[in-house]
């Protein structure tokens, strides 16, 4: 495979003079009106109509060198998406020097400066901040630390004019530039990270471009599988392989008319030369439709849309034969977001999301790490989830994998921390199936003890095999963020080695019936949660008339055993509205549930308009 090159803009080391940066900055004053009126970085940074972000992004490239130099010089990132939204929309997300999400602190002056007002209030703000990171590293030029700035977009028309601001905006600040073009929000993310290879755990290659990127998650996951095909998982002493399933041999990935679409090219010429090489059984053939051009980016199709509608995708590709729907993944327009889907033979269609990707993982996980040490003391493993998780994911993870389960409230940033602070190997998966996991020092730690512990054992023995298998895990998974290129090849790899199919996997358990809504309310501030948004807090009689609508179902449905009708309410982070959750175990149960929820917040939160109708629910 040829390798792929950035293009790199090399920077001065200082910034230049107050009068150009002015210019710079006037060329592009903050739009007249914004959302809100002013620029927010929530959980998916700054997000808007393209038009209203040249302002913000021309900051945004001096807020990415300083960020960088508030480091010392270690690399950041800048990524150019609105992920799921509509094609006329776009935003920017910022990477921290290890690949992961800014600093909450960071995120703070980020804001700060993006609505600093006018280039002479942009310039004092900016000035600010360089001289507090003088401060913390003194050099007797008075010069700032080295800056050095990864930048990457995505496909949209308007994502390469509004990256060259970022380009021109973080070399101003005389940051070094990094530009890798059009990539995935992952890969840019995988990039920071392995850009400072001192914060690189060691059991991972470091590949810091995209030539790179494709090489480390193919051969790991090759690696993988070459592990396959014992005798039900036992110590098999002949090593005899099976074969992939039927329905499994082609995998279907819709692209969601973006980037991911044309990235999945680069890994199936890989599984090329691995096929030539004639080492790895099992590899299946992946089929992509929905590229760039074929159709309006993310709509009626992608991760968000198949995800949310409880539907297939649009196959805008043309293609010459007719299409095996039983082995189907779904990217959203960034690629950092995967769910599977297939269609049985009546021609149903069945949805697996992020909360069946974490079940199915870390039950995958504990599995082996069970294998080599069977009172699983020597590693705590557990998993994230949101308030929005189904009620049937959360009793499987806590009865059956017998792992522990964290609530956290919703939002990437939020379940990132979470798995990072309370476990060893923390998996997440938000229900739209973005998602990864965090492999802490105790395990890598344990892997080297492992390591020495079975060296010399026979390669079939089941302990031996599991090492192998948990040893490629932490350069197969992107641990930066969620990324649908490396959680496909992951759930690809485990259902081979399981020799499952997704009607296997969709029958682990089955999913509560749920219904979601939101109601206009005057002043969303006034309604507000505990930390994981399990649980109103205000106003004060809101959760008591909540619980009382939930103990009504449950008593309705005559819940003895298995998880119990539940709702929770939450203000909405972008608009004066409360969402509503509830599930049930029958979907007219759920429906009234959340009906009533919604009156529940109309007369105890200030609704606006008309009152919410209830729901019908047509089940012939």
């Amino acid at each position: 495979m040829s390798k792929i090159t950035p293009k790199i803009h090399p920077g001065s080391g200082q910034p230049l003079p107050p009068s150009q940066l002015t210019a710079l900055l006037s060329a592009h004053p903050l739009p007249a009106s914004l959302p809100q009126g002013k620029y927010s970085y929530g959980t998916a940074g700054f997000r808007l109509p393209a038009h209203l972000l040249p302002a913000c992004f021309v900051r945004m490239g001096i807020f990415s060198a300083l960020r960088s130099a508030s480091l010392g010089g270690e690399h950041v990132g800048v990524m150019i998406t609105a992920s799921h939204n509509p094609e006329g929309d776009n935003g920017m997300k910022l990477a921290d020097s290890n690949g992961g999400m800014l600093d909450a602190q960071w995120e703070e002056h980020a804001v700060s400066l993006a609505n600093a007002g006018d280039a002479k209030q942009t310039l004092v703000y900016v000035d600010t901040l360089a001289q507090y990171i003088r401060g913390q590293y003194p050099r007797e030029d008075g010069k700032l630390p080295a800056m050095v700035v990864h930048v990457g977009r995505d496909t949209r028309s308007h994502s390469l004019p509004l990256a060259t601001l970022v380009v021109r905006a973080a070399q101003a600040m005389g940051a070094t530039v990094i530009d890798h073009g059009e990539v995935s929000t992952p890969m840019l993310h995988h990039f920071v990270m392995h850009a400072n290879g001192h914060l690189l755990p060691g059991i991972i290659p470091q590949r810091c471009n995209e030539s790179g990127y494709y090489e480390i998650m193919a051969l790991s996951y090759a690696s993988l599988l070459r592990t396959g095909g014992l005798d039900a998982g036992a110590a098999a002493a002949d090593g005899t392989r099976h074969r992939r399933r039927d329905t499994m041999n082609t995998l279907l990935i819709d692209g969601a008319c973006g980037i991911g679409a044309l990235k999945i090219d680069k890994f199936r010429k890989l599984f090329g030369r691995l096929r030539a090489e004639g080492c790895t059984p099992g590899l299946p053939d992946l089929l992509t439709v929905n590229f760039p051009g074929d159709g309006p980016l993310n709509e009626n199709c992608g991760a968000e849309f198949v995800q949310k509608q409880q539907l297939p995708p649009k196959v805008y590709t043309f293609t010459a034969s007719k299409i095996s729907k039983q082995y189907v993944t779904s990217f959203d327009g960034d690629a950092d977001r995967v769910v599977f889907h297939y269609e049985d033979a009546d021609g149903k269609f069945h949805l697996l999301d992020g909360d069946k990707i974490a079940v199915l993982v870390s039950s995958f996980i504990q599995e082996e790490l069970r294998c080599i040490d069977p009172e699983g003391q020597a590693v705590k493993c557990g998993v994230v989830q949101t308030a929005y998780a189904n009620g049937s994911s959360t009793l499987y993870l806590k009865n059956v994998v017998k792992t522990n389960v964290v609530i956290a409230k919703t939002g990437v940033k939020f379940v990132h921390a979470a798995a990072h602070h309370n476990f060893d190997v923390g998996v997440y998966f938000e229900a739209n199936g973005h998602g990864t996991v965090l492999f802490g020092p105790k395990f890598y730690d344990f892997i080297s003890k492992a390591d020495a512990y079975l060296r010399g054992t026979p390669r079939y023995d089941r302990a031996n095999i599991a090492l192998r298998r948990l040893r490629v895990l932490p350069s197969l998974v992107n641990q930066s963020v969620g990324d649908a290129m490396s959680d496909m090849l992951l759930v690809d790899a485990i259902l081979y080695l399981k020799n499952w199919d997704l009607s296997v996997w969709a029958n682990l358990y089955s999913d509560m019936p749920s219904k979601q809504a939101k109601v206009k309310v005057a002043d969303r501030t006034m309604i507000s949660t505990n930390d994981n948004e399990t649980a109103a807090t205000a106003p004060a009689a809101l959760q008591t008339a909540l619980q009382a609508a939930m103990d009504a179902m449950a008593a309705q449905e005559n819940i003895k055993n298995g998880p119990k009708p539940r709702c929770f309410v939450r203000p909405s982070g972008t608009e004066d509205a409360v969402r509503v959750y509830a599930e049930a175990n029958t979907q007219n149960g759920a429906d009234c549930l959340a009906s009533e929820a919604m009156m529940l917040v109309y007369k105890l939160c200030k609704g606006v308009g008309a009152p919410p109708q209830p729901f019908i629910t047509n089940r012939l």
